[in-house]
């Protein structure tokens, strides 16, 4: 089976460039787990603005906020959080 690409909205992406090199490296081990699965479902689900549901998942204390799109072989962050902060 082909990868699926990883794709970071901006949100997501300037989230992860704040963080320092330690924290990268541990939200980026949650991302490549979310790569990893792309037909995993989330831990709960929310709806974004545009009523496409997203996955919510808790990965090494990260929430990752996906939504995949299987017809292009892509899976969308739109956000990244620590769960000890929000």
């Amino acid at each position: 089976m082909a990868s699926y690409q990883l794709v970071l909205s901006e949100a997501a992406a300037r989230t992860f460039a704040q963080l320092s090199r330690p924290r990268q490296r541990q939200a980026g081990v949650a991302l490549d787990e979310v790569k990893r699965e792309p037909f995993r479902e989330g831990d709960f689900r929310q709806r974004d603005p545009a009523g496409r549901i997203n996955e919510v998942v808790l990965l090494g204390g990260w929430l990752v906020t996906y939504w995949t799109d299987h017809a292009v072989r892509e899976i969308r962050v739109v956000a990244l959080e620590h769960a000890d902060e929000g």
